[in-house]
């Protein structure tokens, strides 16, 4: 067993835009890279002094890939000093963002980030372009905040970890330019799980691309990153020993607070938010199939597409996991159903193979799935409404379980006043009434 998990050092070169992220386990070196495109970068000491703090925590948070391999009692960092604040919040991040991993591991999380009382976080009033980020997933949320903001006369770069064919298709359907990072972990990491003797597990990969677009918004002049989340993703799966289990924590609001007063410690201009956070799933779904329509051959939403070992994505739908089955169920009320049957390639809600996959989105038995699904009231809501549609009615999984469900509508398609959305971009409330 380790005892100590050493956070080593950072290093960024301003001539290859290469970000290399190392850390240290006993005897074993881990080494992670991310590339930043459009190297050499001419930065001046300002910026340099504000990226290098920016780097900093982006190195603590990166470091929960390797961290949870081996969760070693006591954390060690060479590269820096957290404030009380900061290891504050990354005592959280890594908590909440290993929740699934921790149930799924059957491991207890004792996380305590060291801090040095006298350390201190250098603000900036640095300014910047009023441009903004917009994150590309594949799926269809992004591509209602892209079309949503065409509609606001709001112009926007496509941003991705990476470039799946998914992703690379819906900005080429949008016509925005793109910028693409490069992300490589450390083959050494990936040998260890391959092995099976380190834990393994789902990590809070939004979180960790928000870092990127922290830097990414001081390294090319961007002020806004509007993401795509929605106010479902605040949902937990389960409850734990009264402890909240999300897997999408970082994609909650809980956490985009959070991150929004570390970002405003240090660059009050730089402003991180979701577009889409009054928004159920449904109700994007909704305006998916009214706006969306030019992206309904090229989006996809079953994350078999975006495995990390590109030999194993595939290129298409699989039609049978929980991702699959909700996206189906909640378009379906706003799609013609022939057309949404070609997209997935089957139809998951003629099919009793998926009954029990249905009754869990339903709330019928075990818990909400560990994976990017809305909640059990939006998926009720869907059911009924397509028990009402004669093209749907007789559908295996509708005719067994619709008369098990009471109707659920609650606030479905009523936008929330919960977010962070900037004034800058407050219209867009009046587009989702529409």
């Amino acid at each position: 067993m380790c005892k100590v998990f050493y956070y080593k050092n950072y290093d960024f070169n301003t001539k290859t835009g290469v970000l290399t992220l190392s850390y240290q386990v006993g005897t074993s070196h881990f080494d992670e890279t991310i590339t930043f495109p459009g190297g050499p970068f001419a930065l001046d000491e300002k910026r340099l002094n504000i990226l290098n703090q920016i780097f900093f925590l982006t190195h603590i948070a990166f470091g929960i890939s390797y961290y949870k391999a081996f969760l070693c009692p006591k954390i060690q960092i060479d590269s820096g000093a957290l404030t009380q604040t900061q290891a504050d919040f990354f005592n959280t991040f890594y908590l909440n963002g290993l929740g699934e991993f921790s149930v799924k591991n059957n491991v207890k999380l004792d996380i305590n980030f060291p801090f040095d009382k006298t350390a201190q976080t250098q603000k900036h009033d640095i300014s910047l372009a009023d441009s903004v980020f917009i994150p590309v997933g594949g799926g269809k949320d992004s591509c209602v905040s892209i079309e949503l903001l065409k509609e606001l006369g709001i112009s926007a770069t496509a941003f991705s970890v990476g470039s799946p064919k998914p992703i690379t298709d819906c900005v080429q359907k949008s016509g925005l330019p793109h910028l693409i990072l490069t992300r490589k972990i450390s083959p050494e990491l990936i040998k260890l799980n391959e092995t099976g003797t380190v834990y393994n597990g789902h990590v809070p990969i939004t979180g960790l691309i928000a870092f990127l677009l922290w830097v990414s918004g001081i390294l090319y002049d961007h002020r806004y990153v509007a993401m795509s989340c929605e106010r479902s993703a605040n949902s937990p799966n389960m409850i734990l020993n009264g402890h909240k289990i999300n897997h999408q924590y970082s994609k909650s609001l809980d956490f985009e607070q959070d991150f929004y007063k570390l970002t405003k410690s240090i660059t009050p201009a730089f402003r991180y938010f979701s577009l889409l956070r009054p928004l159920s799933e449904m109700h994007i779904a909704k305006l998916f199939a009214d706006k969306c329509q030019n992206y309904f051959d090229v989006f996809t939403s079953c994350n078999k597409a975006f495995k990390l070992d590109e030999t194993k994505r595939l290129n298409h739908w699989c039609g049978t996991c929980d991702k699959c089955r909700f996206v189906f169920l909640i378009l379906a009320p706003f799609m013609d159903k022939e057309t949404l049957v070609k997209i997935v390639g089957k139809n998951p809600l003629n099919d009793e193979n998926q009954l029990t996959g249905y009754e869990e989105l339903l709330g019928l038995s075990g818990h909400k799935p560990f994976e990017c699904v809305g909640e059990v009231n939006e998926c009720r809501y869907a059911l009924t409404l397509l028990a009402q549609k004669n093209e749907w009615q007789d559908a295996l999984i509708i005719k067994e379980l619709s008369p098990k469900i009471s109707q659920s509508h609650c606030d479905i398609l009523i936008p929330s006043s919960n977010h962070l959305i900037p004034k800058r971009f407050q219209n867009v409330m009046d587009r989702f009434k529409q």
